[in-house]
């Protein structure tokens, strides 16, 4: 019988390496009882932070991690290879059997192949692809700003409001994400009906589309831009949901926001927070709240 597989974001993975010995019967447990899938953006995160000795603490449990697991490759590669596995063969294409395991992250973490000035480009890159994402959906909100102003009640008040007006809208704003992420692969268009299929068959670019709405509802159309909201990151780790039954975050904002998207997009996976993914191993199950 396989066992249970379970992901952990930058936050949970923070947590459980500066919990030291109180998390380290947690480790044990995960060893022992989970198929552990480590997210290459969760790595990517870890090797930005600028304290040395931090750093290594990091990595090093994820490399204990990988003791009953694998690194799965950022989200924009995932997207890439399973729209190009489906560009190949679509009648029989099967999302379960891409390879998405990202073996040259496991051979860096184990080999302490973070150079200093890797860490440091890829905190300056991380900054900066956070600010260019938020930037574009600020724009957006310019130009939707004439929009809304002629009928406010139209303005959606949550997320699954949001997502409700995507999916009724002609056209429908998530096949067209869909659409144009399959397009930049590709250099295909598919027609209505062929995105829809591929949507329905293909649950991890499924979840990437609906974790873009995130930003078009938070960044373009909330009545007012929280200080605080989910970030490009906190969004695009919705790509790693249905490839877990179990994913962990410390992340409030970003907790509330998968349990959205798993919920809107139809995956089976449970988004559990830090403490009750603790709780649980103290009690020998992991309970749903």
């Amino acid at each position: 019988m396989p066992l249970p597989t379970i992901a952990f974001d930058t936050s949970a993975l923070n947590a459980l390496a500066k919990g030291r010995l109180r998390t380290e019967p947690y480790i044990k447990a995960l060893n022992c009882g989970f198929d552990v899938c480590l997210p290459a953006m969760s790595v990517d995160e870890l090797i930005a932070t600028t304290n040395p000795e931090i750093r290594e603490l990091l990595i090093d449990c994820c490399q204990r991690l990988l003791v009953s697991g694998r690194c799965i490759w950022p989200p924009h590669e995932i997207v890439k290879l399973l729209v190009s596995a489906h560009a190949r063969d679509s009648v029989r294409f099967d999302w379960r059997h891409v390879d998405i395991r990202a073996r040259v992250y496991e051979q860096g973490i184990i080999r302490r192949d973070f150079p200093e000035e890797l860490c440091v480009q890829q905190m300056i890159e991380q900054r900066q692809t956070e600010q260019e994402f938020m930037d574009y959906w600020a724009q957006l909100r310019i130009k939707l700003a004439p929009v809304i102003a002629k009928n406010p009640k139209k303005r959606p008040r949550s997320y699954r409001q949001a997502i409700e007006i995507a999916t009724l809208a002609t056209p429908n704003l998530v096949w067209g994400i869909g659409r144009g992420l399959y397009r930049l692969v590709t250099g295909t268009t598919l027609a209505d009906g062929e995105i829809e299929a591929f949507l329905n068959v293909c649950p991890p670019f499924r979840a990437v589309c609906y974790g873009l709405c995130g930003p078009w509802y938070d960044v373009s159309l909330a009545l007012k831009v929280h200080r605080k909201l989910a970030g490009r990151n906190d969004q695009m780790m919705s790509a790693y949901l249905p490839f877990c039954s179990r994913f962990v975050t410390e992340d409030k904002k970003q907790l509330a926001r998968l349990r959205d998207i798993a919920l809107e997009a139809k995956l089976d996976c449970e988004v559990l927070s830090y403490k009750r993914f603790c709780a649980g191993l103290d009690v020998g199950r992991l309970p749903g709240n």
